[in-house]
């Protein structure tokens, strides 16, 4: 059937704005950043062993390591556009068990397009290849990441990518759109599940002064190839479904305090033997924000699918995060992350089975000694407990890392466009980006700022 007029046109100035944005992208100059990272640090759990000893195929052992991890960055900053693309490698070496070594790959792309005054997208991808499970390690400071995770050493393969699309439907009314696809594998004979995750969901929300509250709806397919049961037991191929819909609302707090809370509803379905139940799901977030930094308190009760378990837990989880400047010329940093999740595995006939608790604190205090130049004393815990008995299949255990280090970026981060950080407030005060600024956007728009 053929488009009318007023949708020929609306197709044809889609098609334009993007012709046009990557023009832009493709002419702006592109800048590129050489960091180097080095640390000395110890570690009171090399192999993270099991806490029973009738669990773990080698002791328990301490050691002193250093970290060497050279990263290039390469930014592009277009008035309706930032890209950055990240590659990183990392080397530790353990002084007195040099056969544990660990080293891993890791490339990162992170975007941010205008399409339009009323349409924005974002898209991000990352691959990461490392020969070894805890992958705490790998995570920044301040990032929040709370995870149960395998006991013992590996080799893993792990890609993710995602998209989010945001529509100005009219004055007071947001319409959103998102997806993502992760995909993780033992590599190099490692004996583990192999975890295909496909996730999507879209959402209309009306925003008024200071409020805005809207539905979403959600879905999520897992595949698991070489599954266990709680056992050890090989599986074979498992399924999971798990669609939903929650009722969202959010609400400013001043300037720099925003809150957020939603609470729906979830069925878990176990697509090969047809059995499921219904679940309650809820959430809420604190989060404070400024141009420097910015924290966030939040807990939540939801479904999680664990890529390295290759399993889906039913968890509650607290967590507490930030990075905020301590001085005012952001001489000193504090990036930390506090949190605990209490979850239930789902087994393979839609049963909740064995328990598994994370435990986790990560901290770091940075001092810029020049623009170029950081210093950075790191305290790192996890603290995994489980009723679970048979590896891959999550074992208690416990480490703590504590790392020195120093890193040099040249030229320094003032240089580069800034990451892109999408907004939580109801204004968009919040939100960070390079090129157009927020209250740009708005001036030019006929949509009001307090429906954005």
């Amino acid at each position: 059937m053929a488009l009318g007029r007023a949708a020929q046109h609306r197709v044809v100035r889609c098609v334009c704005s993007v012709a046009l944005l990557f023009s832009a992208t493709a002419s702006t100059k592109p800048k590129l950043q050489a960091i180097g990272e080095a640390s000395l640090g110890y570690t009171d759990n090399v192999r993270t062993t099991p806490d029973a000893p009738g669990l773990a195929t080698t002791p328990r052992s301490t050691a002193a390591f250093l970290t060497l991890s050279p990263n290039l960055v390469l930014s592009l900053e277009a008035p309706r556009a930032t890209q950055r693309l990240r590659y990183r490698y990392e080397y530790d070496l353990f002084f007195a068990q040099s056969n544990t070594s660990i080293s891993t790959n890791q490339l990162d792309y992170q975007a941010f397009f205008e399409l339009s005054q009323r349409v924005t997208l974002t898209v991000g991808s990352s691959a990461s290849e490392t020969n070894r499970y805890a992958a705490v390690a790998l995570s920044a400071p301040g990032s929040g990441v709370v995870s149960a995770l395998p006991a013992g050493a590996g080799a893993y393969l792990q890609a993710a990518a995602n998209e989010a699309l945001s529509i100005d439907a009219g004055v007071g009314w947001r319409a959103w759109q998102g997806g993502g696809v992760v995909v993780a594998a033992p590599i190099l004979g490692t004996q583990a599940p192999q975890t295909t995750d496909v996730s999507a969901r879209t959402g209309l929300e009306k925003s008024f002064f200071r409020d805005a509250a809207g539905l979403e709806a959600r879905s999520e397919y897992t595949v698991v190839q070489d599954g266990v049961r709680g056992d050890g037991t090989p599986l074979g191929v498992q399924e999971l479904l798990v669609v939903g819909a929650v009722a969202l609302w959010r609400h400013d707090w001043g300037r720099y305090l925003t809150s957020n809370a939603e609470g729906g509803a979830l069925r878990i379905q176990r697509v090969n033997v047809g059995r499921g139940f219904w679940a309650p799901t809820a959430s809420a977030t604190l989060a404070y924000a400024t141009e420097h930094g910015d924290a966030q308190l939040s807990y939540a009760h939801d479904v999680r699918s664990n890529a390295l378990l290759g399993q889906a837990l039913l968890v509650d989880e607290v967590r507490l995060r930030g990075a905020l400047p301590l001085t005012s010329h952001d001489e000193l940093l504090l990036a930390a992350s506090a949190g605990y999740q209490r979850g239930s595995l789902i087994d393979e006939n839609a049963v909740l089975a064995a328990r598994v608790d994370v435990a986790m604190v990560d901290v770091a205090l940075g001092w810029q000694a020049t623009r170029a130049l950081q210093l950075a004393l790191r305290y790192q815990h996890i603290e995994q407990m489980s009723d679970a008995r048979t590896p891959p299949l999550p074992l208690s255990f416990a480490q703590n890392n504590v790392l020195f280090g120093a890193t040099l970026r040249l030229p320094s981060d003032r240089e580069l466009p800034r990451p892109y950080r999408a907004p939580r407030r109801v204004d968009r005060s919040d939100e960070l980006r390079d090129g157009v600024a927020p209250g740009e956007l708005q001036r030019q728009s006929a949509v009001p700022s307090n429906a954005r």
